[in-house]
């Protein structure tokens, strides 16, 4: 992790130094950063492909969920409510695991969850 943000603030005392890479888990857009910027540092890529399938899955997974509602009758709102409730759930899963890729990065150590990891090595970058 070469690049850093250098915070300084006399006025309350601060100064510390942020490795960027922490940008990487900021949810939907933040598996950009590493690879635009971090295309030499194999750490931050792959948690930039980490994140990426899990934001490519959050996205894909309530657009599909919004598709299939539209063919609910309007008579069954249990099952309107049910498919809303499963939206809401999978945002929450997916800030938790941002979360908890996030500590993972903080920490240095590689973030290893199956489901991800599967599909995060076959990302070509």
């Amino acid at each position: 992790m070469k690049n850093r943000l250098r915070i300084r603030i006399e006025q309350f005392g601060i100064d510390r130094s942020l490795p960027l890479a922490w940008l990487t888990y900021i949810p939907f857009i933040g598996w950009l950063y590493p690879f635009v910027a971090m295309k030499d540092d194999v750490f931050a890529m792959n948690h930039g492909r980490r994140a990426f399938v899990m934001a490519v899955f959050f996205t894909a997974l309530p657009v599909a969920l919004t598709f299939l509602s539209v063919f609910v009758p309007i008579s069954f709102r249990v099952a309107s409510l049910v498919i809303a409730v499963i939206i809401y759930c999978s945002h929450a899963v997916y800030f938790g695991l941002c979360i908890w890729g996030f500590t993972h990065l903080k920490r240095g150590s590689e973030w290893n969850f199956p489901p991800v990891t599967r599909f995060a090595e076959k990302v070509p970058v």
